[in-house]
């Protein structure tokens, strides 16, 4: 009985687990320091996930600023595959009406139609090709206008139209890889890849799904959390020492 009775608890602790981690959580983010800054605006940003996990974060909003260094934002990390993204808590996930891009871009129809998802995973694709190493160099420049234009809604909303350096290559590059790949296949590429939001945006009024105020939205790439498997790991040498007591107790009343 002692034993059955420990089965039944630790299966309500493992449902607690899964209850944990369902729906978006809220994170601490502090922003410490600059990767690199780019003539136009954006680049990337050194921060801190939750006062532990050293992050580096890369500018996808245009028209909201994200200030460095800064304690305590408040923040939802959602991930970018096809399983795991709850894109309601993002700025453009809910978003009708995007800006067209251009017709001279190959491929702008690959971005024009794309869904919401599709457009932030074409985004973390661009994020992925950034040369950190190189800074303030004319490529990255253009790596983050052509994120910008992606991820660019038409309307109202305090978004303004913005001009920029010429992106049709990185345009072309991120359609091409996106035409060219399966959904596994990103969802693969994608793993690590988060978007990070403030938790405090509301909706525009007129302004077909977009979320307005926070900070500037963000993409990271993190590792996988292991909290979980540190819990279950725990659990299961909690159980095995538990079974071994039971073992020994049933043999002394034999």
């Amino acid at each position: 009985m002692g034993f059955k009775r420990f089965s039944q608890t630790a299966v309500i602790l493992f449902a607690l687990c899964a209850a944990i981690q369902a729906g978006p959580v809220v994170n601490t983010l502090d922003t410490t320091g600059y990767n690199f800054q780019l003539n136009g605006g954006g680049g990337g940003a050194q921060a801190t996930l939750n006062k532990t996990q050293n992050i580096e974060l890369f500018c996808v909003d245009f028209a909201n600023d994200i200030y460095v260094p800064q304690d305590n934002y408040s923040a939802y990390v959602t991930g970018l595959t096809s399983t795991n993204s709850d894109l309601g808590v993002t700025r453009f996930g809910d978003v009708t009406n995007w800006t067209p891009i251009s017709n001279t871009v190959t491929d702008a129809s690959v971005i024009n139609t794309a869904t919401d998802l599709g457009r932030y995973q074409m985004a973390a694709y661009l994020v992925s090709t950034y040369n950190i190493a190189g800074g303030n160099n004319p490529a990255n420049n253009s790596i983050q206008q052509a994120i910008w234009d992606i991820l660019d809604p038409k309307g109202p909303g305090g978004f303004a139209e913005f001009g920029g350096p010429a992106t049709n290559t990185e345009l072309t590059a991120a359609a091409s890889w996106y035409s060219s790949t399966t959904t596994a296949a990103r969802d693969l590429y994608l793993a690590n890849y988060r978007i990070v939001s403030d938790t405090t945006m509301k909706y525009c009024s007129g302004s077909s799904g977009l979320l307005c105020g926070g900070f500037q939205e963000q993409i990271t790439v993190v590792p996988e959390p292991r909290h979980l498997a540190i819990l279950l790991t725990g659990l299961l040498l909690l159980g095995s020492a538990v079974y071994r007591r039971l073992v020994r107790a049933s043999r002394s009343n034999a």
